[in-house]
């Protein structure tokens, strides 16, 4: 009979604020470029994976580093149910 088990793993988590010092943070975070973008359905963070990749998060959405380094958008209703906070050091 099959088993199924469950690994527990880290992830590093930053919200898109829009702030100046939000936006340096999340350069710093993801080691990658970013641009913000103002449209008339409010404000977006496009990270810059490669020419043809590109993360976009709306403002008030976490940025997701997995622990193999990929990136991904999440609200905080998800990862919470997804994830128990862990204490930083």
């Amino acid at each position: 009979m099959p088993q199924r088990y469950m690994k527990k793993v880290f992830v590093d988590v930053i919200e898109f604020t829009n702030t100046a010092e939000n936006h340096k943070a999340i350069i710093d975070f993801a080691g990658l470029p970013i641009s913000v973008e103002y449209t008339s359905d409010g404000v977006q963070l496009r990270v810059i994976r490669g020419a043809y990749s590109v993360l976009v998060a709306k403002q008030g959405e976490c940025i997701v580093k997995e622990s193999d380094g990929t990136l991904r958008i999440c609200i905080r209703e998800v990862l919470e149910a997804e994830y128990e906070l862990a204490e930083t050091e």
